[in-house]
């Protein structure tokens, strides 16, 4: 694999892992809005709130709405879509203040199923998800152009494939 393709792939890496901070843990903490909902927070951050527009039951986020994180009072980033028990859970995008984006299917908090990554770079993935990482069947463009369509295992790209063998 040449060079600029693998920094360009180590980006895409570093990336989604930034878009996974939030994501669900074992220890579930969470953090408040200024109603009393509770958003699932496991990695939380000194001065960060949020804000909730959706519904609210037994004290959690839940159905649609738009979540927003703030850091210091300025904010960062933003989930649009479905929520459920304080989880991002359902169909959603989120938004990266660096300009990042991720639309598609989540589940605990995590990418996972079908979705887009749109990176600053440029650069996208379109594909599978498993566990907040590339997985199964997808396509990368670098910044560049080049096109790698093939299966992804954990974020890291396995082969090239023409077609998705999960098609028919």
């Amino acid at each position: 694999m040449n060079t600029t393709l693998t920094r360009t792939l180590a980006t895409l890496a570093i990336a989604l892992t930034a878009f996974t901070a939030h994501a669900a843990d074992d220890d579930e903490k969470t953090i408040t809005d200024q109603n009393g909902c509770r958003v699932v927070n496991p990695a939380p951050r000194a001065e960060e709130t949020v804000t909730w527009t959706g519904a609210c039951r037994d004290g959690f986020t839940e159905g649609k709405g738009v979540l927003q994180w703030y850091q210091s009072g300025i904010a960062d980033e933003k989930y649009e879509g479905e929520m459920a028990r304080g989880y991002a859970e359902g169909v959603g995008v989120m938004t990266h203040t660096d300009g990042g984006r991720y639309e598609g299917e989540w589940k605990a908090s995590r990418q996972e199923g079908e979705g887009s990554y749109f990176a600053p770079d440029g650069s996208v993935y379109k594909g599978g998800w498993k566990n907040g990482k590339p997985h199964g069947f997808g396509s990368y463009r670098t910044p560049e152009g080049k096109v790698l369509r093939g299966q992804w295992i954990d974020g890291d790209f396995q082969r090239e494939e023409k077609n998705d063998p999960n098609k028919t």
